[in-house]
């Protein structure tokens, strides 16, 4: 009779594993990958802590297209950080996430800092390949060097959350 149970719960913890991704530090123009930096979970984005991605404090917290700072290192809700609108995100402040200053805009799989309320085109930042970021260079957004490579599931918000950081 125990027997049937142990497997009912490994099967149910294997389930809520499977809400993990992993973002992992990446480097050259490959993105060799290197360790885990940051790790996102349950609508969480912690540091990770060790090269497997155990998790450390959380950082910020993921309410659909609102991205809040957290109070402490076990993720309550703090103030305001980023909002998402469109293909925009938007530095954002207090408990209700009031929009402010433009910070990123997407444009197919390439990623340009924004700039004023209405998140006017800027330099060019980052370039979606895969699970890989880049850097980008030049106007035209161009591949450089990697920095980061996603492993698992990671909302876009949550990614951009993090790029907005570089």
């Amino acid at each position: 009779m125990r027997f049937p149970t142990l497997i009912l719960l490994l099967c149910a913890a294997l389930g809520v594993s499977a809400q993990r991704g992993l973002v992992r530090w990446a480097y050259g123009p490959f993105g060799t990958p290197g360790d885990v930096a940051y790790v996102v979970e349950n609508g969480r984005i912690y540091q990770a802590c060790g090269p497997f991605g155990s998790l450390g404090a959380c950082i910020f917290v993921v309410n659909g297209d609102q991205v809040f700072r957290t109070n402490d290192g076990m993720g309550s809700r703090g103030p305001g950080a980023y909002l998402s609108e469109d293909n925009k995100l938007y530095r954002c402040a207090g408990p209700f996430c009031s929009r402010g200053t433009g910070v990123l805009l997407i444009e197919g799989n390439k990623i340009f800092r924004c700039m004023g309320a209405f998140c006017t085109k800027g330099d060019a930042a980052f370039v979606l390949e895969g699970n890989l970021v880049f850097l980008a260079e030049g106007p035209f957004a161009n591949k450089g060097d990697a920095i980061l490579q996603v492993e698992g599931t990671v909302p876009v918000i949550a990614l951009l959350a993090i790029l907005a950081g570089f």
